[in-house]
């Protein structure tokens, strides 16, 4: 029978290797639990009952019973004592050689398995040596689907950290990730830096600390920053992703004159990106049409459902990017609960409240009040965005919107936001998703990426468009964001991307819709008109050296350009009276409407 044992040990050998290829960590671990457990009970009955056939010794037997259950995972059978009990020729003897089999397989399997894990180990571990750094902080569903999109570079490597795996060892295996989650990594000092081979002058490492705690997501970019000051590392080594609120988390961490710092970061509101998402995914300027020349033909009707956190950076985004030469702009909120949560947005954004038509109802998506406002408005709206806060509900109140509209013969989409993601929905066609993370928009620095191009245009000077992003500000973050956002989507919409030069009536309509973005924007940030005595007040301390410049009051959130397109040119003439300047706040918007045009032509 000894060829039989050869047979069935290398038919186990051959077999482990290649459900090692074929499936997943998760089932391999599965599938080796069921066939250790299978052999382990059929060894002990095959042998419990062979060794205690004739024989006088219990305690022997049971000994002997175990010795032999343990040989058969090393290979070794007692195929003659199975033999004396069960016969040579016995039908049993195809379980006898089907248990080693299963035995013979665990066993093969456990030793490939380890030596396959500790092999990746190390080769991953040495390509530390020769890539940049991606170190993911906190395991969780959506740092994976970022560890994924990271793991395409093929010259950087995935390491994560958490307190625990959370069950997703085999997702980080299969995208070529390490993981660590002792005391070393989850406390950096210089033996983290020395285990990812992090060195002065030597590649670059990036930080996204993505748990859900954000507390502990800053806690940690502390504590690395720290270590990486003390091994002295470069900071335009370094960067820096988390959440949080970017005035106050950012700040502290970037690198700046000289003070230490990482040398780029990024810190992400997810209510702001979602918005920011939807408003590039889905421009107004598509919603409504132009004419030859570039101005609007109809209104900006609104429908926005839900004013929680999402909906009220939706209200600010809706509003900055819904003006246009020739449209009224009007939206309409419904949320039950506005008015519990709607308290601090209110104190911060009075300016953007008196200025525009936003009104409120203090109705469910799904009231009778909201139905019959829909049926008897539905025909004026050209965009509608739900963002309830919970999926469900959103995609039934999208799911009734679409259903009033098909008995009505309307057909406009309605998108839902979500904690990451945007979903259109319209009848009769596919429904569209686009993820946060999916995208790569927030860690890619692709939805940036023309917001950098025009600050650095703004610049003027001889560093590149990361190094002024990077000493940019929040405030003006915010407004190239702005600007980029609305310009490039109206130029695509308008067809200006396709033309030479832009025509001398169309460019004007554009500085003008320009400029009513631009009032908006700061009126969303809390700015105020400057009033006439204020404006003289400063000219004044402008004459004197007291203040740098006229027209705006940072300090007290203050803009004499807050004023409408036919009033820019007494402005301009005045400010260039006292500072000696030529100022043209026209011809600054047209240069904006050129700048991004040659932009989008690059």
């Amino acid at each position: 029978m000894g060829y039989v044992a050869v047979i069935v040990v290398a038919a186990a050998i051959f077999t482990a290797v290649i459900l090692y290829l074929a499936v997943n960590q998760d089932n391999r671990e599965k599938w080796l639990g069921i066939t250790f457990l299978i052999a382990s009970t059929g060894g002990f009955c095959l042998y419990g009952a062979a060794n205690a056939y004739g024989s006088g010794s219990f305690f022997a037997d049971v000994f002997e019973t175990i010795v032999d259950v343990g040989r058969m995972f090393a290979g070794i059978n007692d195929v003659a004592a199975f033999q004396k009990f069960a016969g040579e020729d016995s039908p049993w003897m195809v379980l006898f050689w089907a248990i080693h089999f299963l035995a013979y397989y665990s066993m093969a399997s456990a030793i490939i398995m380890a030596v396959a894990k500790g092999t990746l180990k190390r080769l991953r571990s040495w390509f530390l040596k020769v890539n940049d750094v991606e170190l993911i902080y906190g395991i969780t569903g959506n740092s994976i689907a970022y560890g994924r999109n990271l793991a395409e570079n093929k010259h950087a490597s995935v390491v994560f950290v958490g307190t625990s795996s959370a069950g997703k060892e085999s997702d980080i295996s299969k995208m070529g990730g390490l993981l660590y989650t002792d005391n070393v990594a989850l406390n950096p000092d210089r033996k983290l830096l020395e285990r990812l081979s992090v060195k002065k002058g030597k590649g670059k490492i990036r930080l996204s600390a993505l748990s859900r705690n954000i507390d502990a997501n800053y806690e940690y970019a502390q504590k690395l920053l720290k270590c990486l000051k003390d091994a002295d590392i470069d900071p335009q080594q370094t960067e820096v992703v988390l959440y949080g609120h970017e005035e106050h988390n950012g700040e502290p961490l970037q690198a700046h004159g000289e003070k230490y710092g990482y040398g780029t970061v990024r810190v992400f509101d997810k209510a702001e990106l979602v918005a920011r998402l939807l408003i590039q995914k889905y421009p107004l300027c598509d919603a409504i049409s132009f004419d030859e020349k570039g101005r609007a033909t109809e209104d900006t009707d609104v429908l926005l459902v839900g004013f929680g956190r999402k909906g009220q950076e939706i209200l600010e985004k809706i509003v900055e990017n819904g003006q246009f030469e020739g449209s009224s702009f009007r939206i309409k909120v419904f949320d039950s609960n506005g008015k519990n949560t709607d308290g601090f947005f209110r104190m911060r954004h009075e300016s953007l409240l008196e200025n525009y038509d936003i009104t409120f109802e203090p109705y469910d998506g799904r009231s009778r009040q909201f139905a019959e406002y829909l049926s008897n408005e539905l025909k004026a709206l050209k965009y509608i965005v739900v963002a309830v806060g919970d999926s469900g509900v959103g995609r039934e109140i999208a799911m009734n919107i679409l259903e009033l509209m098909s008995g009505s013969k309307i057909d406009i989409p309605v998108y839902q936001c979500n904690n990451d993601s945007v979903v259109r929905y319209q009848s009769g066609q596919v429904t569209e998703c686009s993820g946060l993370y999916d995208a790569d928009i927030m860690y890619g620095g692709h939805m940036d990426d023309f917001a950098k191009q025009l600050n650095h245009q703004y610049c003027h000077n001889d560093a590149s468009a990361k190094k002024n992003w990077a000493d940019c500000r929040y405030f003006d973050r915010m407004s190239s964001r702005a600007s980029a956002d609305y310009l490039s989507s109206l130029l695509k919409r308008i067809g200006v991307d396709k033309m030479d030069t832009i025509p001398e009536e169309m460019l004007l309509n554009l500085a003008k819709s320009e400029h009513l973005r631009w009032n908006a924007f700061h009126h969303a940030c809390g700015y105020r008109k400057m009033e006439k005595d204020e404006l003289k007040k400063r000219a004044e301390l402008y004459a004197n050296g007291g203040i740098s410049r006229i027209t705006k009051d940072t300090e007290n959130k203050l803009h004499a350009c807050l004023v409408s397109w036919d009033e820019l040119d007494e402005l301009s003439k005045l400010e260039s009276s006292i500072t000696g300047k030529d100022i043209d706040y026209k011809k600054k918007d047209m240069e904006n409407v050129l700048m991004v045009k040659e932009l989008l032509n690059r």
